[in-house]
């Protein structure tokens, strides 16, 4: 069934800060790694994206993995859920267009009507994703290579630099979010999970926040280059029309390619067979 994944509908998304400010002190990445190991390979660490963020229901199923035996670090929930949707994505995709490894999933929808209940970190944290989806969908290749990354790695820092140029379409004048790098990461990865479970769906991605006028992502099934594969690509409207501005160019410049070709054959043909010029 086609159903809308809805990630924010709340206040634009905010300007980046420099990598200098951070929102919360660098978290123990190697505990945090064993939390989110544990919480996927022993009880289906699913269950924690499919509460919303900021919520009393992802605060009991942080607390159930600790009673489980899985014992989350004392850090920010945030930077936890992103850490287990990392470890999914590696599980259930691997990388963003591929088809899921498993039939069941599910993950949080905002419902529009209780938006405006929602405390300021609950919504900030919802816009946390949806900046994280729209990142995704610009640059699924590097955000996928992002999983496989160790956290505060060269090889993050790098692929983290590549995507600042898609940060600008994701982002609205006026604001600025404060990330650390861990928070940055924890964003993607959930924001990565998502956009390949709608893709795998063909769903729409709706994201408030953008510039794109229509505020989300839509995924349309193109053929890939080279082969007779069709793939699910993913990107926002004025994305998708800047595509076909440039498919159109394109096909101009090969039409007229085309009709230069003609034209020198025609003229080599001719000739040759009136020498003379008649």
């Amino acid at each position: 069934m086609i159903r809308a994944l809805l990630l924010s509908a709340v206040a634009p998304l905010a300007a980046l800060l420099p990598a200098t400010a951070v929102s919360s002190a660098p978290p123990a990445a190697a505990a945090v790694d064993r939390f989110a190991v544990c919480a996927t390979k022993n009880y289906d660490g699913a269950e924690l994206l499919a509460t919303q963020p900021g919520s009393a229901e992802e605060t009991e199923v942080i607390a159930e993995y600790g009673r489980r035996s899985c014992a989350p670090p004392a850090l920010d929930a945030g930077i936890l859920r992103g850490a287990v949707a990392e470890q999914l994505f590696k599980a259930d995709f691997g990388s963003i267009g591929a088809r899921p490894r498993r039939e069941t999933i599910e993950v949080f929808t905002v419902d529009m009507g209780e938006l405006a209940a929602l405390g300021d970190a609950a919504k900030k944290r919802i816009d946390y994703v949806a900046f994280g989806t729209c990142v995704a969908a610009s640059n699924p290749e590097q955000s996928s290579k992002l999983m496989s990354t160790a956290a505060e790695s060269a090889e993050e820092k790098a692929i983290l630099t590549a995507l600042v140029p898609q940060f600008a379409s994701c982002l609205a004048d006026g604001e600025r979010f404060t990330f650390s790098r861990a928070d940055l990461r924890s964003s993607l990865a959930e924001g990565a999970y998502r956009l390949a479970l709608a893709q795998s769906l063909s769903e729409e991605v709706v994201v408030t926040g953008t510039r794109d006028p229509s505020k989300s992502v839509k995924c349309k099934l193109q053929d890939a280059p080279g082969s007779h594969m069709r793939k699910n690509v993913c990107m926002t409207e004025a994305q998708w029309a800047a595509r076909d501005r440039d498919n159109e160019i394109l096909a101009d410049d090969l039409a007229r390619e085309a009709q230069k070709y003609n034209d020198i054959q025609t003229a080599i043909i001719t000739r040759s067979r009136f020498p003379g010029g008649a």
